[in-house]
């Protein structure tokens, strides 16, 4: 399969995507409900088609950790192939074989991000305490209510996840992984040590689309694939068998480039809780 058709494949799944979000829209104000249902399951589709296989993809429901402690209700979950069948039903999902959170939203908004921020902080702090394990989390959207001006919607958007993310997260690990605007770009975080660059202690940031292409990414690397071959890296980390996968995506180009603004730059030189590690990619 050549680069560029594994992309077209991507700018399919991102057109589909804007025309679920116009149906969707058009009857929002009717059933607004109804309208994030649909958007979740959206969402949930794509991942089932572009994830792992084996991965067990459920739509609402809380996560449960052995300690009795459970979380705010999440959106989509990717569940490990170990699983209990039995339990795919429910919603109350146990923790300890959680992979991966998304939480969906048709029109993006700021508040959205800041929320998002939290429950990803508290969630996946919840989920280390109890079985000292990491979890990937991120915000996906249709589109965005920042109007047509895409180099303005991107700004924004990169300021608020730094903002929200310094008033909300204490330990790198509990940052959101990433954002996902299907019409407009995704943004994953980062992390740095060099000490020549940013001094002592570690910088995490986010990268966002191109800010060279007016257009973003959504003509070379589309933001789903972006958003999916990042997903895929991050699962071969800590589980082995989906490295071919990833390789093949990230060797296809689909993990693309990306900016990102020195005022966005957040330094660490000390973590708190328990954990002295950090499980971000540079």
């Amino acid at each position: 399969m050549s680069q560029s058709e594994l992309t077209s494949y991507f700018q399919q799944a991102t057109m589909e995507m804007q025309l679920e979000y116009e149906r969707i829209r058009a009857r929002t104000t009717e059933d607004p409900g109804t309208a994030g249902d649909e958007g979740e399951e959206n969402w949930a589709n794509l991942f089932r088609n572009w994830l792992p296989g084996d991965l067990q993809i459920t739509t609402k429901g809380r996560i449960l950790c052995a300690d009795g402690t459970a979380t705010n209700q999440v959106d989509v979950v990717a569940l490990s192939p170990l699983y209990p069948h039995g339990m795919l039903g429910k919603k109350m999902h146990l923790a300890s074989e959680v992979l991966a959170v998304f939480e969906c939203k048709t029109t993006l908004r700021g508040s959205h991000i800041e929320r998002t921020m939290e429950s990803a902080s508290r969630t996946k702090e919840a989920i280390y305490r109890a079985h000292g394990k990491e979890v990937l989390y991120g915000l996906v959207a249709h589109s965005h209510s920042w109007g047509d001006d895409a180099q303005l919607a991107a700004d924004k958007i990169s300021r608020k996840m730094t903002s929200a993310g310094r008033v909300h997260v204490d330990h790198p690990n509990n940052l959101l992984d990433f954002l996902c605007v299907a019409d407009l770009g995704s943004w994953v975080v980062r992390a740095e040590m060099d000490e020549d660059a940013y001094g002592p202690g570690m910088v995490t940031y986010y990268s966002g689309p191109p800010v060279h292409d007016s257009r973003f990414a959504v003509s070379r690397t589309p933001p789903i694939g972006r958003m999916i071959t990042y997903t895929l890296r991050r699962l071969s980390h800590d589980y082995p068998k989906y490295q071919g996968l990833s390789g093949y995506f990230g060797m296809a180009g689909l993990e693309g480039g990306g900016s990102w603004s020195s005022d966005h730059l957040r330094r660490w030189t000390e973590f708190a809780g328990a954990r002295d590690h950090v499980s971000i990619f540079t």
